[in-house]
């Protein structure tokens, strides 16, 4: 799931890698959604999804769609995966709001501690830890989170819960599926990472300045006219709408401007742009004449393409 029509680079990218590392899995079944939709179908049939490869952002969210699709947000653990070091956490926050008043559903830590143990080789323990639960879920021992009339036996606190669970540990579920850890024989292997060299070029850099005038032809105007520099102003958006040349005047517009200048020399071919290189020295040259004219640059970001690709996004209508 990702958000590759909007966020083209960086969701862009993950899309492809993901591709990448899909097609060395030709007996898994690979699909890519739109995170917005995917999130919509996912709580209306969670049932179809198996396993969700998204950003942490993302994952973030549909997280806790899932767990509240389930019961409630406080049900389920989370396990972070690294060379090197492993966390394993609830998937909520801390809700410093209910601290104290014995409220909480300690499930999501006892899922998370579960996983951990699965990690740690100690898949015995977690069966056991994750069965006690399930058997104390089955009797009905809810949190208020999870609590219904007709269907949970007793209204429990954070305490009365955990000693439930404590109570049943040896135990296994009568109706739901009991934990079986322990028969797995996966493991977890996370190639090291290997950066690829690629041919880096300065092509343009996008000047940021704070100005509080409202017409963009008046900045834009202001702008064009500094020549010499070895770059020219291509475009200006606001807000990412691009109001330089041949804005729209109904588009409101802030201080913020954010001014894309590229090599004197560059032109367009077959109706796309095709950027040349420039030195670091003309961006100091730009921004010290900018300062003389008056202009506040709140930020810069190079433009650099790598091995003859954009590394970075065209503006609206560029």
């Amino acid at each position: 799931m990702v958000k590759d029509n909007i966020m083209k680079l960086t969701d862009g990218l993950f899309h492809t890698v993901f591709k990448e590392i899909s097609a060395e899995y030709p007996e898994i079944v690979a699909e890519s959604q739109i995170i917005d939709i995917g999130s919509a179908r996912l709580a209306a049939s969670p049932e179809r999804y198996d396993v969700i490869v998204t950003s942490n952002l993302y994952g973030d969210i549909i997280s806790d769609i899932a767990a509240e699709i389930a019961g409630s947000a406080g049900m389920a653990g989370s396990a972070n995966i690294g060379l090197n070091v492993a966390m394993f956490e609830a998937i909520h926050g801390s809700a410093p709001d209910i601290t104290g008043k014995m409220i909480a559903n300690p499930s999501g830590l006892m899922n998370a501690s579960v996983m951990m143990l699965s990690h740690l080789g100690m898949t015995d323990m977690a069966d056991k830890i994750k069965n006690a639960w399930l058997c104390a879920i089955e009797d009905g021992c809810h949190t208020a989170d999870i609590y219904k009339d007709g269907i949970s036996k007793k209204l429990m606190n954070t305490v009365e819960f955990t000693d439930a669970v404590i109570e049943r540990l040896g135990k296994v579920p009568t109706n739901l599926p009991a934990s079986q850890l322990s028969k797995g024989a996966g493991t977890i292997t996370i190639p090291p990472f290997v950066r690829k060299e690629k041919k880096q070029v300065l092509v343009g850099v996008d000047m940021f300045i704070n100005w509080t005038g409202t017409d963009p032809n008046e900045i834009g105007n202001a702008l064009t006219a500094m020549t010499g520099l070895g770059l020219k102003l291509k475009m200006i958006t606001n807000r990412g709408v691009k109001v330089y040349p041949n804005g729209l005047a109904e588009t409101y517009c802030t201080d913020h401007w954010r001014c894309r200048y590229i090599a004197t020399s560059a032109e367009i071919i077959e109706g796309k742009p095709v950027y040349d290189a420039i030195q670091p020295e003309a961006i100091l040259e730009l921004m010290t004449a900018l300062h003389k004219e008056g202009f506040e640059v709140v930020k810069t970001e190079n433009l650099y393409e790598f091995d003859g690709n954009r590394g970075f996004s065209l503006g609206q209508g560029e």
